[in-house]
């Protein structure tokens, strides 16, 4: 009967988590009209207030807020079960993935960037800043807005999931194993057993911490948010998000995360994916709008010839 619960508990998240972070891709934007790269980095700076006011305005505007409260809640209420079957069963799985994929520093011996350019955290942050580069020298305009777009969403997704609501929502993370004892570190408090341990309140964590630190994974944001910039931005292209799935399974234990704390993370991060997207082409749009209305009238000067007399001649067209 046990295995049953966690069975049934394990694929109902795997459907919400299918169903929530499925991308809604409605918007399509006008790309007849090439955007400068100044007027990349204008739209997407300029656009940050709106971003945070439908990220702020989303627990209220979501149509379907009552239904997601209860999947929230159902998600939370199985969060033992289904943690433990994932602490069991999918956890281990990151060892096949260490087999093929290796993150070794980028650049060894350098100070700085030496700790900056490893781990799967600095093969994105370097990923990104390379594309981005390879746009402006390559002129290509979908590398630049991918790359500048993602650096918006990481940073959103770090404010968001890191700074407020981790503080905001205070929730310890699981034992490792639960059910069981252990003598690593991960088995000790603040690790706890119990899913509802919320409200641990601290100070603003600007790293990682483990206290009070668990709702919703920062990383699983994060990745998401780089998964549904990219793929908006490369034509609705699924594989940011193999990408951002094997970036989340390398670690996964590393994270030490509730179930439901993966999903709601995902499920934010694709969110503010979408938002940062959205925003920047309904501005794009707007600015060539604009632009285009502007060089309506147009003016020449020259010379001429008006009733048989030479002359300088100024015409308007529009």
């Amino acid at each position: 009967m046990k295995h049953h619960i966690e069975r049934y508990g394990w694929l109902a998240v795997a459907l919400f988590l299918s169903i929530s972070v499925k991308a809604q891709i409605q918007f399509e934007p006008d790309r007849s009209i090439k955007e400068t790269r100044l007027g990349i980095i204008r739209n997407t700076i300029t656009t940050i207030d709106d971003d945070a006011k439908a990220i702020i305005q989303r627990p209220w505007n979501n149509p379907n807020r009552t239904a997601n409260a209860i999947k929230l809640f159902a998600l939370v209420a199985t969060d033992y079960q289904t943690t433990k079957f994932f602490q069991e069963n999918i956890e281990p799985l990151d060892v096949y993935v260490r087999d093929v994929v290796s993150f070794p520093s980028l650049f060894p011996g350098v100070p700085v960037l030496g700790r900056w350019g490893g781990g799967v955290d600095g093969y994105m942050y370097s990923g990104v800043t390379a594309m981005y580069a390879a746009g402006l020298i390559s002129g290509n305009e979908k590398m630049q807005e991918a790359g500048i777009l993602t650096v918006k969403a990481v940073v959103e997704s770090y404010v968001v999931s890191h700074v407020v609501l981790k503080t905001l929502v205070a929730r310890h993370r699981p034992a490792r194993p639960l059910g069981g004892l252990g003598s690593d570190r991960d088995s000790q408090y603040p690790f706890v057993q119990s899913p509802y341990d919320f409200f641990n309140f601290h100070p603003v964590y600007l790293h990682s911490e483990a206290y009070g630190t668990g709702f919703p994974s920062y990383h699983a944001t994060m990745f998401f948010a780089f998964a549904s910039v990219n793929s908006r931005v490369f034509d609705r292209s699924w594989v940011p998000y193999a990408l951002a799935t094997t970036a989340l399974v390398y670690d996964i234990r590393g994270h030490n995360h509730w179930v439901s704390e993966l999903v709601v993370g995902a499920v934010i991060g694709e969110f503010i994916g979408k938002v940062v997207y959205e925003n920047y082409h309904e501005a794009r749009e707007n600015s060539k709008t604009t632009h285009a209305k502007t060089r309506r009238w147009k003016s020449d000067l020259s010379l001429g010839q008006t009733f048989g007399v030479i002359g300088p001649k100024f015409a308007f067209s529009w």
